[in-house]
């Protein structure tokens, strides 16, 4: 007989945390009907519909970063059109029809989630000032200031609270803080927020002040749509560019298994890292992909070599292992997508100071990826295999700044908070880029 693991305390705290939203959302729901303006039949109706199809139409796996749907900016509209309740409705009904399976309480949680995203947004145009009476709106200065204004502000307030409750269930479900998992999704979805706010605005503005009602909807819906075909578009090259990673990772694993779990372990490490410095999504993806195919040259090594102990290897032998990040970077040399990461897996061995390998480069004129996969290939190696979620030591440390010439200073710092926020990476599962 075996005995099954406990779970953690976060994971029995998301059954009443789900429960907690539940509850929300109908509270405020019954509060906004009681003491809200009651929406117009028509435009709910209309509205609900743009809503169950927006969520059908929806696609949350663009790439493995990136989401597309435009629920937003009918929840957005119909804070202005039909109100707070109004609002919250169309969140709930949103949720009607649902493409792919589903466990129950994930589809009760995001009915309400949803609909207490779409009633905040609406509270928040109210108390901004916006205007109730759309068909009384005349002229730019009105346009701007009793409807745009808000409608901005709604839309900042709705991306921050689908951030907070999505995070505050991922981060009892899985080993990710809440803060770190919050600025993932404004990082990711921040910008996209932006143009939702830019539509939503239009989307009041045709309904009413320019006369055109429920024709507005085609319009609206129109470039959206074919925004989705691009997005799709798009996801279908992302996924065969980390195709195309796994077939590469996977040759290496086939010469040398362990390998495998090392570069999960270290494109992990390396993207946390890479968060923490700030860079920008595409340079997350050059890092992430630059680390997950650090040790692609070990294909042109000899395995008897791969199989000594690095003390064991005599000079010429060490030589031949040292020119793995020159060989890995030929390797993928003409892979169009990968052409930025190839610097990192060259000047991987490159110390800051300048006394490095392959070309001595120093300081800044090392590539940012290189420097972060020097940091995080030290890391990894230094950790047994069986600390996955474990703080880091202050040992750990002392061995990443002994030699102040090895390694970046900042990348040091960055990878030591993210340790700190994530624990040691596991390497579970696909890593791939966005």
């Amino acid at each position: 007989m075996t005995s099954r693991p406990e779970p953690d305390s976060s994971s029995r705290l998301l059954p009443y945390y789900i429960t907690l939203v539940v509850t929300l959302s109908l509270a405020v729901g019954l509060v906004a009907w009681v003491f809200g303006r009651r929406p117009e039949a028509g435009p709910l109706v209309l509205l609900v519909a743009m809503g169950v199809l927006s969520y059908v139409l929806r696609e949350p796996d663009v790439t493995s970063r990136i989401g597309f749907s435009f629920l937003s900016i009918i929840l957005l509209a119909s804070g202005a059109i039909l109100g707070p309740f109004g609002a919250w409705f169309v969140g709930l009904s949103s949720q009607a029809i649902e493409r792919q399976q589903m466990e129950w309480y994930k589809r009760l949680f995001n009915a309400a989630m949803t609909s207490i995203i779409g009633l905040v947004g609406a509270t928040a145009y109210i108390l901004c000032g916006g205007a109730s009476s759309l068909e009384q709106v005349t002229g730019f200065s009105d346009l701007a200031l009793r409807v745009g204004l808000p409608l901005m502000v709604a839309d900042v307030v709705q991306c921050l609270t689908n951030a907070f409750l999505v995070a505050g269930a991922v981060a009892l479900s899985q080993p990710v803080p809440f803060w770190v998992f919050v600025r993932r999704i404004l990082v990711s979805s921040g910008v996209a927020y932006i143009g939702y706010g830019i539509i939503g605005f239009l989307f009041v503005v045709l309904w009413y002040p320019a006369g055109l009602g429920a024709f507005s909807a085609l319009l609206v819906m129109a470039p959206l749509l074919a925004a989705r075909w691009a997005f799709v578009q798009f996801g279908e090259e992302q996924r065969s560019h980390e195709r195309v990673v796994e077939t590469l990772v996977t040759s290496l694993g086939t010469k040398e298994p362990p390998a495998v779990e090392r570069s999960a372990r270290v494109a992990q490490l390396a993207e946390w890292t890479a968060e923490e410095l700030g860079l920008g999504p595409r340079q997350i993806a050059t890092v992430t992909y630059a680390a997950t195919l650090h040790e692609i040259g070990h294909l042109g090594v000899p395995t008897r070599l791969l199989r000594r102990a690095p003390g064991a290897l005599t000079e010429s032998e060490r030589r031949i292992v040292d020119r793995h990040s020159v060989m890995g970077a030929r390797m993928i040399e003409g892979i169009e997508f990968l052409e930025e990461a190839r610097s990192g897996v060259r000047h991987q061995r490159e110390r800051f100071d300048g006394r490095g390998l392959p070309d001595g480069l120093a300081g800044a004129d090392i590539p940012v990826a290189a420097r972060i996969v020097g940091v995080v290939t030290a890391v990894e190696a230094s950790l047994p295999e069986d600390v996955g979620g474990a703080p880091p030591s202050a040992e750990l440390y002392r061995m990443l700044t002994t030699d102040a010439g090895r390694f970046d200073p900042a990348v040091v710092d960055a990878a030591w908070a993210a340790l700190h926020k994530h624990g040691m990476p596991t390497g579970a599962g696909a890593v791939s880029a966005s």
